[in-house]
């Protein structure tokens, strides 16, 4: 795309050709294209800023080097698509967010406290606090044409972006939202943490611009003076290793039951039920910790997310960035009620054995009823990287979704909805929804990008509440499979690892333990429906 050794631009105005790089920009309904200006190109890899002047909508863009031209690519053009910088740089996991209240601005939020050496400067890190003033850094928040041209700014955006940061539950409207004066193409959002904002090292972090939500990351939050933030499940040192760049090891296995009702036109509706026996063992990076099982969300909360995956990714939380598979056998074994000396054979770094399978109403389906109340066993002889283990857990018995009849067919997104269960013993219960649109896959197995709800409750509470706040953070959708939208909503049990349910020891062939491993069990039900 450009030459060997990199080309940088000197300064605003980025020129529309550098060392005979050229990026256009072409309305795919006709017209003159638009020329990017670039801030630096290399072989490999180019930087540049579409103007503020390019309408919104569709254009096909053409890379041009030395008179050869690319084949087009189709992108759609929106008004504001803000995304903000994080640690390992794939818009994933810490965010690479900077304390405006701490040496002077030099900072970085981590997990805990000490100090890098970058471009002849001491940069201080630690968690943030509670009414200190951060500043995200990214690039979509919007126009400014006087940015292009000097390099200064309009100002700020808020109020024009309806702009909000989103860290948990709360919404904060920022002090500041648009271009970094001095740096064509990079935005800065400056906000400040209430003093009652939730603590922890995973806090999930989003702004929302225009009513698009960005990247989803996390920000590591304490109490002022602490040292580091706390996780309920990673010690002081494993953070330190995080922050240092290091890696951890993580082990989980699963067994589920859920039923699903299906309405498919034409067809009629149908109840169908799966029970399965899951597990993997991977290696983290910092990036992944945030994952919905690694980090335990907060109970009594809600948490609302965007993310792309398959239905069984989206509703177990692991359709974020995937981590590298490690081997503990070519095959694990599972036992406990209804279940002798059951193979769950590795595929492709997954543990995996269909246990019951009703199909679509009865019909495909495989095995026989297997999951009941009672303790189920799962273990490995070991393998090239994970020794062997043995992990128990305690399935609970008679859960149920109590007012799930009562739960319209579409949901009205202006009021709080009500959810009501029994059972679940001394777990925890996660009610999920999503709504979006199938970008690939199968009508069967579609791959969706939704935004999605959890809120999380004790079992014996009995009930919960998701806020109309919640609730509208999702699109309109109608419910119906074969529309091209899909919305759906769970009530889950689950086991509550904060309490030591269903975690267990593995050695690692290297040396050590398995830095995190855990047994859960879900069963519960979920239904398609819509959001109006």
């Amino acid at each position: 795309m450009g030459p060997a050794n990199i080309a940088l631009a000197p300064g605003a105005p980025f020129p529309t050709e550098l060392s005979g790089t050229r990026v256009t920009y072409t309305p795919a309904a006709g017209g003159s294209a638009i020329d990017a200006r670039l801030w630096y190109t290399l072989a490999g890899q180019l930087a540049g800023l579409l103007p503020s002047s390019a309408a919104a909508g569709a254009y096909d863009v053409r890379v041009i080097y030395n008179s050869q031209t690319s084949a087009p690519r189709r992108v759609n053009v929106v008004e504001r698509n803000f995304g903000f910088a994080t640690v390992t740089q794939d818009g994933a996991g810490p965010a690479q967010a900077t304390n405006a209240s701490l040496n002077n601005g030099v900072s970085l939020i981590r997990f805990t406290t000490g100090a890098i050496s970058f471009s002849n400067l001491s940069w201080q890190h630690r968690p943030a606090y509670p009414t200190e003033t951060l500043i995200l850094w990214g690039t979509g928040i919007g126009a400014d044409a006087q940015s292009d041209a000097t390099g200064g700014t309009i100002g700020d955006q808020t109020a024009a972006g309806n702009i909000r940061v989103i860290v948990g539950n709360t919404e904060i409207t920022p002090a500041y939202a648009g271009r970094s004066s001095g740096s064509p193409g990079l935005d800065q959002i400056n906000f400040t943490l209430p003093a009652n904002v939730t603590l922890g090292c995973t806090e999930s972090l989003r702004v929302r611009a225009s009513g698009r939500l960005s990247n989803l990351g996390s920000l590591a939050i304490a109490n002022s003076g602490q040292t580091q933030c706390t996780h309920p499940t990673l010690s002081p040192a494993q953070l330190t290793r995080l922050d240092g760049g290091g890696k951890l090891t993580a082990g989980y296995l699963s067994i589920s039951k859920l039923t699903t009702k299906l309405s498919i036109p034409g067809l009629g509706s149908f109840d169908s039920t799966s029970e399965l026996a899951s597990g993997a063992f991977n290696r983290y990076g910092i990036s992944e910790i945030a994952d919905a099982r690694f980090s335990v969300n907060q109970v009594g909360a809600c948490v609302v997310v965007r993310v792309r995956g398959d239905r069984t990714a989206i509703q177990t939380g692991t359709a974020g960035p995937a981590p590298a598979a490690l081997n503990a056998g070519n095959s694990l074994t599972l036992n406990g009620p209804n279940a002798a000396n059951k193979p769950m054979p590795l595929s492709r770094g997954f543990y995996l054995a269909t246990l019951y399978s009703s199909g679509i109403g009865g019909f495909g389906g495989s095995g026989t009823p297997t999951l009941t109340q009672g303790t189920y066993t799962i273990a490995g002889a070991g393998g090239a990287d994970v020794g062997a283990f043995s992990a128990s857990v305690n399935f609970p018995g008679g859960f149920s979704w109590t007012n799930e009849s009562a739960v319209p067919a579409v949901i009205p997104r202006s009021q709080n909805l009500p959810i009501t269960w029994s059972g679940g013993g001394d777990g925890l219960v996660t009610v999920t929804g999503f709504a979006g649109n199938q970008v690939g896959g199968s009508q069967t197995n579609p791959t969706l990008d939704v935004t999605l709800f959890t809120c999380i409750a004790q079992a014996s509470d009995g009930n919960l509440t998701v806020p109309s706040s919640v609730l509208q953070q999702l699109p309109v959708v109608s419910g119906d499979i074969t529309g091209g939208t899909i919305g759906f909503m769970s009530v889950m049990a689950t086991s509550d690892p904060s309490k030591g349910q269903g975690t267990f020891l593995a050695p690692l062939t290297a040396g050590g333990n398995v830095d995190f491993a855990t047994f859960s069990y879900q069963t519960g039900s979920s239904k398609l429906v819509g959001y109006n």
